[in-house]
Order: structure tokens, then C-alpha cells, then sequence
């Protein structure tokens, strides 16, 4: 109150000077749009009504090789279907981007404020699927570069101790043996207290000539189409083609490349001599991985759980005939190598240990579990397993690789094409309402219910980020005014593009607005669909900018006035066209009513919203905005919901 008292003493000193001046001044000279005005505080003063936020978005999953489509949900975008996890059908994300070509994001997203967590889905293989991260300080982040030894660690007992040398024993009622040691929930690297392990898994960001990223995505491809899920049992082959036979003596590395399976699987090896007949459960078998699994929380990464990434290698041994010589990196000639599982084998529970009555599945026993193909550009062998779901065969793969490389007999697999998978454009949509009082800036009955607007923007981007295409859709779902208002967006000068505009609609080029119709009243229910196309490498999808909406009131009747009155939500800037002297006047401030309760215009995050009933203040209503408002929007995020 003091700040306007001062201000009126200065008001009228300034037209007692005013008075005393010579004649002859012009009207030009004098005029002042902010003229006995009273000042604004400052607009950080004022909650700016925002339901939206700018967060940070930090995603490094440590991957040479792999450019990986991430998206942002906030809700759980998986449903488990036979045996695997796959997206929901018609879910939304709110936010797409591709990583760089190691795997990693840094940059911002907007979404919801009400939103405190959230799940990164990613579809490519060998990434963790779905990782659910919490939404704190404004920031996201998931971190796969982090050392996990520094982090707090828990404690859980083991099964055995691991005595003596590789191979270790792990059931000898089984003829069960382990080529590793493993920490809790079957972790290679490290153990229970944090200490490393050994150098058991190497890693690797190459497959022949090719980024590893670059052969996971083909493999992807070729097995699962466009994305979804197809019936590989043609693929199947018996197992003398299954399995690998030397025709020369070698080494032999086996790498990991993907898990899309919801069971917690322990997968190894066996070999014999070429041309035997062997009874799986009465030969030695090796485990290469106690638990095949990629993290699938944040919280499991950070206490030390097992993270098999892809291009995990190791290297295979072989102990003799019987199994019972010094263990070698070379095989003779004339053996074969076959592969099983024990399905759901690996104990979560503080036993850590591998169940006893857990099924095992090998590539001897002809229950078409298993396939073996031959990848054309790489050379090397893919083993796919099927677990008992979706005959995909893409529950764990691997691939193995000998050297020297022709030292494996070819011949009865099925081949992976060596052709370049084509990328299409991704689709990410945002949508939202737009509620708007059009008594302004004399202030109003803040019903909010004078022009409602839905809308949904279509972005879309190629691998690269660059925009292509954005498609704006929008319908005019209420109408409480009695004024005929126009409705209108203002876009970045620099991303108006090419522009297709629907029967009424048009492009202001003076303040790069598109008004999408002129009367309300006139359209209500109707939609319009506004589509802008770009040349390639525009502009970064990050770059797209925020956009301006606003409504021109009585525009049919000024629709050639240059001082229209503009309605727009608060804090946001009017168009050249506008009536500036309007500004701060009446009950405005900042397209704020002056007491802070209510805006003039909101951006409500999500559809179908109720409008509030003729002349009643939006909180009755919806009681939790003014716990909202009167908070600085630290409190009830999400009272547009109930």
C-alpha cells in the first residue's frame, strides 16, 4: 500500500510540472501508455499458474554402439503377456528423444508438475526395458556409468563359499558347475560387500565391423518386426545344428546380447564328443550366467544388482574329455558345445542359490526350445531361447563366435539379412486444454468456462533429432462467453514452416500467430487440423518451442482493429497486434487477476475437463486450486482431477 501512495505524491507532482509547461506540445510528446497507472510488483512476485515444469533429463546407459529411442511415461507403459513384457496399447508418452550413439540423453523435457515419478522405456534391445526414476529437484536421472561399489550396498548370505578353482561346484547331484563366482542376486562383478569379483565378463562395443548397437538393432528386426512380436518356430533346427561342433581345434567366446524374459533364468553349457548320444542330466554342466537379467530399477542398479549389458563376453572352457583335467581356453577338434537353462532357475531369496526343482531345458532334448542362426554380415552364431511364452525366441539371446572363426561347422541355420535397417520417423503427441475468462482485464467471474480449447500436438522427428513434421489439432469444447471471441497460437518465428491450414483458419505473419477460427460460438465441438511440414535439419527436436495461445476478444467485431484485446495464459507476452496501454490495468497483472487468486487463462494438462458451472469462481468447484494457488503451486499438483 505504501508503494502506491508514493506513486499517487509522484503522479501529481508530474501534472502540476505538466500544467506549468509553454503550450505547444503535441499529444505525441506526452503519451504514456503507463500513464497514472499504478506500478506492478514484480511478476516473481505472482504464482504463475503453471501446471507444467522444464526438468532436467539425464540418461547415460553406458553403451558404445547403441542410439537408443527413449520415452518418458507416468505410468508403468508394461504389461506382461506369455512369458514376456510388452507396451500397453494407446499409451502415451510424455516425452521422446534419441540417445547419441553411446546411449546417452542429456537435455530437458516438459510435463506435468503432478508428476513425481516416472518410467523410461526403451524398446531396444540389450537396454534395460523399463526403469522406474523419481522426479526430484525438477531433475531425472539414470545413471548405468556409476560404480555400484559406491554405493550403499546390502547384505544377504550366500549358498556356498566357492571354494577351490574354476570349475566350482555347485550341485553335485546335478553335475552342476560354475565357470564364475557371483555376488547377491547373482551380481559377476561384484560381491555382497561391494569388492570386485575378478574380470570374469569383459565387454565389448564391436560385432565384426559393426557398432554392436548396429547388429542388436538388425537382430531386432529380423526377429521382431516392426516391433511386434511374431512366431519364430519356423527358425527352429534340430540339434546337431542347434549346438556347435569344431571341426577344428579353438577357443570359444559366447556374448550376451538381450533378455526380454520375465523369469529370472540361469543359462550354461555342456559339450561331448561329436556323434555321441548323451544324457544332458548325467554329463558335467558349466553355468556362464547364474541369473540372465538386465536392471529393470534404478534402486536394484545403485545396490549392486546383476547388470548383464549387452556385449558382456566370456570366454568358454574346456576341463578334458571326463571334466576332470586343468581348466583350457582351447577345444580340441570333433567336440560339441550345447547350451541350457534351468527356466527360473536363480534364487532371489537370500540363498542366492540355483533351485533344485527348477526346470531344465537343454538343446538335446528336442522340446524346440533353442534356435541357431547365422548372421551373414558378422559371421558369427546367435542362439535365441524360448523360456515357454510367445514361441518368440527372444527371451535370452546370445552369440558365439570361435577362433579361428571357420573352425565351427556351418551349414542348416537360418540366415540374419546383412541390409541396413531403415529408421522411420518417431510420433510424439502432447495434449492438454486450454481454459480461458475473456472479461479482462476488468476481472471476471473466474469461471475459467469463457472459451475451452483441447488440443494435440503431433511431433514429428528422425533418428537425428531434426523435426520433420509438426501436426496441430484442436477443438473448440466450450463456449460460457458473451462476447464472440477468436481463438489463436502464436508460434516460434523461426518453426512456422510450410503450413496447411483447415477452411477458416489463417496465418498472421506479422506476429507469426495462426488464428484457427474466428468465432466460438460458431464452432463449437468442431476440430481443426493445422499441419506444418519442414525441410530436413531444420531444428533439433529440443528446440521446439512453447507455444503462445491466446483468444482475441470480440475479434469478429475489430477484426481489422491493430489494438485488439488479447487474453493469454500468465506471465506470457501479447502479440504486436494487441492493446498494450490494457496491460496492468483494471484487475491485471500479468494476465493475473491482482490479487494473485486466480489467472485469466490456464493450461490444464489433460482432456475431458469438466467446465466449471456460469459464474462460479473455478475453486468452487474444484476446491484444490486454491490450496494450490494460495501455495505457489507447492501443494494439490493434480486438483484439475478431482
Amino acid at each position: 500500500m505504501k508503494r502506491k501512495i508514493t506513486f499517487n505524491l509522484l503522479s501529481l507532482i508530474i501534472i502540476v510540472l505538466f500544467l506549468s509547461l509553454p503550450s505547444g506540445c503535441t499529444e505525441k510528446d506526452v503519451y504514456d501508455p503507463d500513464y497514472n497507472k499504478d506500478p506492478l510488483p514484480d511478476p516473481e512476485e505472482y504464482f504463475d499458474f503453471n501446471t507444467r515444469e522444464e526438468v532436467d533429463l539425464y540418461v547415460d546407459y553406458d553403451a558404445p554402439g547403441f542410439k537408443a529411442l527413449i520415452e518418458i511415461y507416468d505410468e508403468n507403459p508394461l504389461v506382461s503377456k506369455e512369458g514376456s513384457q510388452e507396451k500397453k496399447d494407446g499409451i502415451e508418452a510424455l516425452f521422446k528423444i534419441y540417445t547419441d550413439d553411446k546411449g546417452k540423453f542429456v537435455g530437458k523435457m516438459n510435463i506435468p508438475i503432478a508428476v513425481k515419478t516416472v518410467y523410461l522405456y526403451t524398446s531396444m534391445w540389450g537396454l534395460p526395458k523399463c526403469v522406474k526414476l523419481e522426479v526430484k529437484d525438477s531433475a531425472v536421472k539414470f545413471d548405468m556409468s556409476v560404480d555400484p561399489t559406491k554405493a550403499t550396498t546390502k547384505t544377504a548370505a550366500y549358498a556356498y563359499d566357492f571354494p577351490g578353482n574354476v570349475p566350482y561346484l555347485i550341485d553335485s547331484k546335478r553335475n552342476l558347475y560354475s565357470l564364475c563366482k557371483w555376488g547377491g542376486n547373482g551380481n559377476l562383478r561384484y560381491d555382497m560387500m561391494g569388492n570386485k569379483l575378478g574380470n570374469y565378463v569383459t565387454s565389448t562395443s564391436q560385432v565384426g565391423n559393426e557398432p554392436i548397437g548396429n547388429f542388436v538393432n538388425r537382430l531386432q528386426n529380423y526377429l521382431v518386426p516392426q516391433g511386434k512380436y511374431q512366431d519364430n518356430s519356423s527358425l527352429v533346427t534340430k540339434s546337431e545344428i542347434t549346438n556347435l561342433t569344431l571341426i577344428k581345434k579353438a577357443s570359444v567366446n559366447l556374448t550376451f546380447i538381450h533378455k526380454d524374459a520375465e523369469y529370472n533364468n540361469t543359462f550354461g553349457y555342456y559339450y561331448y564328443k561329436k556323434g555321441t548320444t548323451v544324457d544332458v542330466r548325467n554329463i558335467k554342466k558349466y553355468i556362464i550366467f547364474p541369473r540372465v537379467y538386465i536392471a529393470d530399477s534404478y534402486e536394484e542398479w545403485w545396490t549392486g544388482a546383476p547388470i548383464l549389458k549387452s556385449g558382456d563376453k566370456v570366454k568358454l572352457k574346456f576341463f578334458g574329455e571326463n571334466g576332470d583335467q586343468a581348466p583350457s581356453d582351447i577345444f580340441p577338434e570333433g567336440y560339441t558345445i550345447g547350451w541350457f537353462i534351468y527356466s527360473d532357475g536363480y534364487d532371489m531369496s537370500d540363498n542366492q542359490d540355483i533351485k533344485a526343482n527348477a526346470p531344465l531345458i537343454t538343446t538335446n532334448d528336442q522340446k524346440l526350445s533353442y534356435i541357431a542362426l547365422s548372421d551373414k554380415k558378422s559371421g558369427k552364431v546367435i542362439i535365441g531361447v524360448e523360456d515357454g511364452g510367445n514361441k518368440s525366441y527372444c527371451d535370452m539371446l546370445f552369440y558365439t563366435e570361435a577362433t579361428p572363426e571357420d573352425a565351427i561347422e556351418e551349414g542348416g541355420k537360418p540366415e540374419i539379412p546383412d541390409g541396413e535397417v531403415e529408421i522411420p520417423d518417431v510420433e510424439e503427441h502432447h495434449s492438454g486444454t486450454w481454459a480461458f475468462e475473456d472479461i479482462w482485464p476488468t476481472g471476471g467471474d473466474y469461471d475459467m468456462n469463457d472459451v475451452i480449447v483441447e488440443y494435440d500436438r503431433q511431433i514429428s522427428f528422425d533418428s537425428k533429432n531434426y523435426v520433420t513434421k509438426i501436426v496441430d489439432n484442436f477443438k473448440m469444447v466450450h463456449d460460457g462467453a458473451s462476447f464472440r471471441n477468436a481463438f489463436a497460437y502464436q508460434i516460434n518465428n523461426g518453426q512456422v514452416g510450410k503450413v496447411s491450414l483447415p477452411k477458416g483458419a489463417q496465418l498472421e505473419s506479422e506476429t507469426s500467430s495462426i488464428i484457427v477460427f474466428e468465432n466460438a460460438k460458431d464452432v463449437k465441438g468442431q476440430s481443426f487440423e493445422i499441419i506444418r511440414e519442414f525441410p530436413k535439419q531444420s531444428f533439433l527436436k529440443e528446440k521446439v518451442a512453447m507455444y503462445n495461445p491466446y483468444i482475441i476478444v470480440r475479434y469478429v467485431e475489430n477484426k481489422n482493429d491493430n489494438k485488439r484485446t488479447e487474453v493469454h495464459l500468465p506471465k506470457r507476452q501479447a502479440t504486436s497486434k494487441a492493446d498494450q496501454t490494457k496491460n496492468g490495468t483494471g484487475k491485471d497483472a500479468y494476465y493475473i487477476d491482482k490479487d494473485g487468486a486466480y489467472p485469466f487463462a490456464i493450461d490444464i494438462p489433460v482432456k475431458n475437463f469438466a467446465p466449471v458451472s456460469e459464474s462460479k469462481h473455478i475453486d468452487v468447484e474444484y476446491p484444490r486450486f486454491k490450496s494450490w494457488a494460495d501455495s505457489y503451486g507447492s501443494r494439490d499438483h493434480d486438483w484439475y482431477k478431482k
